[in-house]
């Protein structure tokens, strides 16, 4: 009997910035952990490799000789919409914090740089573990297959008694929580997981029916962070994600305004 041995790729990243002694000293670090790592010294070059290659994960500094992070970051998701981008600057920057958090980054990082906080990080960014706690098949379905596509470890179940023997055992970083679930509503639910696991980001459902949304809405009320609408716009769900990851590896977790949602 023959065997197979399926060898895992690593994971690529691509390291951002003009400082050539911190960019060499990160990839060593990052290639030891076992990460696949390309360098780029200006933001054009970082552009034209992500035109003609694909990465995981770019650590792209914010202030470079020519066009800026920022800048890049934006002509970089032109040709990878959904790679993951982490800033890094040594200048207090809160404007472009925020208006790189909100258009995706997964993280802005200070610098002189926690390079273990870096290397976790970049971890989790791969591993945010998902909780999806749905009744209806189709937005059940739709969630796990756009959630796990984008490289997310995701769960379902439709039973909130399964959900909180779930979040006993497993640490969730996010939860999806429909309004309308069998045995106990989605905001008693979020209230029971919040007492279990009190780190966890919950980000409510909800369909058309008034009763429903206004529990989800309550939910929201009572710091869940945010409520969806059915029929889902996965795109949409997926930039969300993004935000509220970058926003939580920052420490700037903001709920987005009530009529965002």
């Amino acid at each position: 009997m023959s065997s197979t041995t399926v060898v895992q790729k690593a994971a690529s990243v691509l390291i951002v910035d003009d400082e050539k002694n911190m960019r060499t000293t990160l990839a060593d670090i990052l290639r030891d952990e076992g990460y696949d790592v390309t360098m780029a010294a200006t933001g054009e070059e970082a552009v034209e490799l992500c035109s003609n290659g694909r990465y995981d994960i770019v650590l792209l500094d914010v202030r470079m000789p020519g066009i800026g992070g920022v800048k890049a970051f934006r002509l970089i998701r032109r040709h990878q919409e959904g790679v993951r981008v982490i800033m890094m600057s040594a200048y207090s920057v809160d404007e472009l914090k925020q208006a790189a958090l909100d258009e995706g980054a997964v993280a802005f990082l200070p610098k002189p740089l926690d390079v273990e906080r870096v290397v976790k990080l970049i971890g989790e960014v791969k591993d945010t573990a998902i909780l999806v706690v749905e009744d209806d098949e189709r937005t059940a379905i739709l969630l796990r297959d756009g959630l796990k596509e984008q490289g997310y470890r995701v769960t379902v179940t439709t039973s909130p008694h399964d959900a909180l023997e779930l979040v006993e055992q497993i640490r969730f970083d996010l939860v999806f929580i429909d309004a309308k679930l069998p045995s106990m509503t989605g905001l008693e639910l979020y209230l029971a997981i919040k007492k279990i696991t009190p780190a966890a980001i919950a980000i409510m459902i909800a369909g058309m029916e008034k009763e429903f949304e206004e529990i989800a809405k309550e939910a929201v009320r009572r710091n869940a962070y945010t409520l969806v609408r059915k029929p889902l716009d996965i795109d949409h769900v997926l930039g969300l994600l993004q935000r509220v990851t970058g926003q939580r590896a920052s420490d700037d977790l903001r709920k987005p305004p009530p009529d965002a949602s």
